[in-house]
């Protein structure tokens, strides 16, 4: 079975011109789970203990958002075109149905996805990520006013250039700064040092600075004023099983939006971890993949109103 560690990188063309490059990892048969990173990230940050974890039992698929590490093409201004974009790849791929995991902003696009062409998103999970901005008259049930996040994580995150900033910016942003903390940090950081595959140099490095950051912060902006045809007002509209993850300190998209996101999509379930931040899914990597795995590998559809 091919790996994070020893899946070669792929490269497919799509019908907008921009080639996607992509790993498939994990057994040849069953419904792909396709999976959108983070902020300013390439395929390479994905952890190997979770992603292996995921391809012990089915397809897994993780690639280069346009733009971004290997990928040609430009990074679209909105969460809608990142949508566009993951969309065009199934096609190219020539899959009809995947499972979908978002991360973070990757999280967002996927929202956009299911919400786009809900027949190609069988079930759909969101972590540490967060609907778009409510309107002014959001319903009671909707934190409102939200809780903001403090600047410090994302501004870390936008202004890394060195390597030594990039580590130092995920550390303090994805961990809690204690004795648990620190230690996961150190092991993630470990354990994506481990892809050595002969002829492919490392990506472990983040998007341009001041190019390609500046972008997706763009997109996060247009996420962050009230538009009907972003997600918040149309959760509704989401009908798969829909898995909501996230520790319980998030600093960078707060632990309240997950809530929030459960509350509002009518078939979906919320785990929240204790004593962890936004990379709870690398800090409780195998847990982490114990639970997705069980959620796809079970037959939740309609409106079960299930919560694990």
């Amino acid at each position: 079975m091919a790996t994070q560690q020893t899946a070669p990188t792929q490269y497919i063309k799509t019908t907008s011109g921009t080639t996607f490059a992509y790993r498939q990892l994990g057994s040849s048969q069953g419904i792909p789970l396709v999976m959108h990173i983070h902020f300013r990230g390439t395929m390479d940050f994905w952890d190997p203990l979770l992603i292996n974890a995921l391809a012990a039992t089915r397809p897994v698929i993780i690639f280069d958002p346009a733009g971004v590490g290997r990928s040609s093409g430009k990074i679209p201004l909105t969460f809608q075109g990142w949508a566009d974009d993951l969309i065009a790849l199934v096609r190219a791929l020539g899959l009809f149905q995947v499972d979908l995991f978002g991360f973070s902003m990757g999280g967002k696009a996927a929202q956009m996805v299911a919400l786009t062409e809900p027949g190609i998103v069988r079930k759909l999970i969101l972590a540490g990520t967060s609907a778009s901005q409510p309107p002014e008259d959001s319903s009671p049930e909707t934190a409102v006013p939200r809780e903001m996040p403090p600047s410090k994580p994302i501004e870390m995150l936008a202004s890394a250039d060195t390597h030594s900033q990039l580590k130092e910016a995920i550390s303090y942003s994805f961990f809690n700064d204690d004795k648990a903390g620190r230690a996961a940090a150190k092991a993630y950081w470990e354990r994506i040092g481990e892809r050595k595959l002969a002829g492919e140099p490392s990506r472990v490095r983040f998007v341009g600075r001041d190019s390609g950051a500046k972008q997706q912060l763009a997109a996060a902006k247009h996420w962050s004023k009230p538009n009907s045809e972003n997600s918040f007002e149309r959760l509704g509209e989401l009908k798969m099983p829909v898995l909501v993850v996230n520790g319980d300190n998030d600093t960078l998209i707060p632990s309240t939006r997950s809530w929030e996101l459960m509350s509002r999509i009518e078939n979906a379930q919320l785990i929240i971890y204790p004593r962890a931040g936004h990379g709870f899914l690398y800090q409780y990597a195998d847990l982490v993949s114990g639970h997705v795995n069980r959620f796809l590998d079970g037959h939740e559809s309609g409106n079960n109103g299930s919560r694990l």
